[in-house]
């Protein structure tokens, strides 16, 4: 095939990158809380030294890339990627891989069970990597206040907090919505409360679902609320007063 036939957007949703090396591109692989088991790691070190140059990347979205993969091997390297467990991420006008910290799974700062919130951001809301939208859209999720996936520079930011506004100083979670980086970077705004965990699901549903009915082709979520304002934004996605 002419690599002028071939259709690069498909392959960016599938995760296969075009590098700037003709004839070339990046696997991205991913995992559910960015947690890779030894076998997953000998299944990319086998695709890596197969079909590339023997070395693979961590980027910055807790997967894996491998450069170097020719376009007449992507079907024989999706055939391994699907046998060895794992799933690739995405690029173009889609949802982002989720980013998440360990939580209070092993660090002792965590405050809430960040893999549970990602588990169930995908398997009830079926909000996953890969799902289109009008632009890149990034949601992370951090399990306290020192936000290690940077809450504040996506989309969509989640992280644990103690509200000590209850007698009990009750663990809840804080939000952050319209940050993003690229050309035009933007800090997104922290909602003024202390969530519950099902509510910040409505919240992520709601938001994501603006975005994808109301943004224009290549508009990120912060400009699109610079352009409508915070103010009918938030009653758009249900939190009218809570900005």
């Amino acid at each position: 095939m002419l690599l002028e036939n071939i259709d690069y957007d498909n392959l960016k949703k599938r995760g296969f990158l075009r590098q700037k090396q003709e004839g070339f591109f990046i696997l991205r692989a991913r995992r559910r809380h960015g947690v890779f088991e030894g076998k997953h790691l000998e299944s990319l070190i086998e695709i890596s030294n197969k079909y590339a140059k023997g070395f693979i990347h961590a980027t910055t979205r807790q997967g894996l890339e491998i450069p170097y993969i020719k376009y007449e091997d992507i079907p024989a390297v999706e055939i391994q990627i699907r046998q060895a467990g794992l799933e690739t991420g995405t690029s173009g006008p889609r949802l982002r891989t989720t980013t998440c910290c360990p939580g209070n799974n092993w660090c002792k700062s965590g405050l809430i069970n960040t893999f549970f919130l990602y588990d169930r951001i995908e398997q009830e809301l079926n909000i996953k990597c890969a799902l289109d939208l009008p632009h890149k859209f990034k949601i992370v999720i951090s399990g306290c206040p020192n936000t290690c996936t940077r809450a504040q520079q996506s989309e969509i930011g989640v992280h644990g907090t103690i509200d000590f506004s209850t007698a009990d100083k009750h663990i809840g979670y804080a939000v952050y919505l319209g940050g993003c980086g690229g050309k035009t970077p933007r800090m997104g705004f922290k909602l003024g409360k202390v969530f519950s965990e099902d509510e910040v699901l409505i919240i992520i549903k709601n938001v994501v679902d603006f975005f994808k009915h109301n943004a224009k082709p290549k508009q990120r979520l912060a400009l699109l609320i610079e352009e409508i304002g915070r103010e009918k934004f938030l009653k758009e996605v249900g939190l009218n007063g809570i900005g």
